[in-house]
């Protein structure tokens, strides 16, 4: 269990560069990653197993301590970001096959990889927990809601089907989590960082089997469908922290909220798309490209904060220094 507990730290820690590395292996050397995609729904499953797992009241805390904040960053989820992705997609006018894409993307609830960037960013851990829970465990309703209202006209969508698939891809799995969890309440301390290994290396594994299957998909699909998911992305990040600042809520809590906004659940949209849209190629792209998109501008993003953080700390012990000398 040492071994495992050491390799869990050792891959939470370094999870954005072995991910990032990845990538580039998985597109240049596809073939080992290809068996993946067929297993995606599966993976994602684990993930919310594992996050069932390590569930505790502790993860609800926030919609009491700090209501302002939650209320806030579960509104911005489901209303900035798939409005902000049906209208881009409108307004350049892309095919019906990418809108529907985008809607997916844009209506997805926050992905498990914002929690890792803000604590990377220094943001509020405890509340960006709270909000991956119930955005989550919400999304298994609002998505399929979003996805017909935003995108029924382009395509026939059964509410009922697409309810269905994401009962049994993300509630389903994180209820018997927290039974398991229930069951083994005494050990769970013991095992829970296997669980957290094993939720890291599924999301490593989608990301690898997503960048081998789509990898030149999304570099032929054009600039354009590049630049408007790397748009989305800033969007999310930049309305998620400014509109949370601009109603008073802390630089921490907005810094949580934003990532919540900015990164998705990308391994979700890309498993609907699949499961519900497969007829429609284009309609997995924007959720493919986010999936890079995202592991890449998340990292920058949070170490910009952290940057910025320490120069302020040195620039006010320097002119503290300087005030006693």
């Amino acid at each position: 269990m040492k071994t495992v507990n050491a390799i869990a730290t050792f891959v939470n820690k370094y999870l954005i560069y072995i991910m990032i590395i990845l990538m580039f292996i998985s597109y240049f050397f596809p073939q080992p990653f290809l068996w993946i995609p067929d297993r995606t729904t599966n993976l994602l499953s684990i993930i919310m197993f594992c996050m069932g797992m390590t569930l505790n009241l502790d993860a609800f805390k926030m919609v009491a301590l700090q209501p302002k904040a939650f209320f806030l960053g579960i509104l911005f989820q489901f209303t900035i970001s798939p409005l902000v992705a049906y209208g881009l997609a409108n307004l350049f006018g892309l095919s019906s096959g990418l809108i529907i894409g985008f809607v997916l993307l844009g209506a997805v609830s926050g992905g498990t990889a914002s929690n890792v960037m803000t604590f990377i960013g220094r943001g509020d851990v405890a509340l960006t927990v709270s909000l991956t829970t119930v955005s989550t465990l919400l999304g298994t309703v609002v998505t399929p809601f979003l996805t017909l209202t935003l995108a029924g006209k382009y395509t026939n969508i059964s509410f009922m089907a697409m309810l269905l698939s994401v009962l049994q891809m993300v509630l389903v799995p994180i209820i018997l989590g927290v039974i398991v969890h229930k069951i083994i309440e005494k050990y769970i301390e013991y095992w829970l960082k296997t669980f957290v290994l094993i939720s890291s290396v599924s999301i490593l594994l989608i990301v690898a089997g997503t960048v081998s299957k789509n990898g030149a998909a999304i570099v032929q699909s054009g600039l354009i469908v590049i630049v408007l998911v790397f748009l989305h992305n800033l969007i999310g990040y930049g309305a998620g922290y400014g509109l949370s600042r601009m109603l008073g809520v802390s630089k921490k809590q907005a810094k949580s909220i934003m990532f919540q906004v900015g990164m998705k659940n990308t391994g979700l949209a890309i498993s609907l798309a699949n499961a519900h849209f497969a007829s429609i190629a284009a309609a997995v792209t924007p959720a493919a490209v986010g999936m890079v998109i995202h592991q890449i501008t998340g990292p920058i993003l949070a170490n910009l904060f952290v940057k910025k953080e320490d120069e302020k700390k040195e620039e006010v012990f320097v002119e503290k220094s300087e005030q006693v000398s």
